[in-house]
């Protein structure tokens, strides 16, 4: 059997790959995202990736990118390198990996310019928040009814 360690693991690659935009149909890995039985850290990461298909893929990826590099302790020497990176034009959200942006601090002027422009971070957490919601209250229901089918969010319009 898999370890715990190894679904947070495969949860934090997953995130990654949703920032890469090389992240497979959530439909697909939300078996594998929980795995160990908490529903509640997958539906994060099953959140982000429906937001990503269902409005701006750069605005998730964007906020995926801040909120990883807000992980940690600051690491000045990174982040340098990071910040020069982004100002240059010589990295892009493909690029990018949780190692690359852990205890970064990003700005969100530095995620714009990742993005290739502004967008509203607090209406994109408010629908990734809606999204998750909506997958725990889709699991409760599955798990008291059976059923078993891979969890489809409701649409929720921007």
């Amino acid at each position: 059997m898999l370890e715990h360690y190894s679904i947070e693991a495969a949860r934090l690659a997953y995130g990654e790959r949703i920032i890469r935009c090389t992240n497979p149909d959530p439909a697909l890995a939300q078996d594998l995202l929980s795995l160990d039985g908490q529903i509640e850290k997958a539906a994060l990461w099953l959140a982000c990736a429906y937001a990503k298909r269902q409005g701006d893929p750069d605005h998730i990826r964007g906020l995926l990118a801040y909120l990883f590099s807000h992980v940690g302790p600051l690491n000045l020497e990174r982040r340098a390198w990071l910040v020069e990176q982004i100002e240059r034009r010589q990295i892009g959200l493909r690029d990018l990996t949780q190692e690359m942006l852990v205890g970064t601090y990003l700005e969100w002027t530095h995620i714009f310019r990742l993005t290739g422009r502004q967008f509203n971070p607090s209406r994109v957490r408010e629908r990734v928040r809606r999204l998750y919601e909506q997958i725990l209250q889709e699991s409760q229901r599955t798990e008291l009814g059976g059923g078993g089918q891979p969890l489809e969010p409701i649409p929720i319009t921007r």
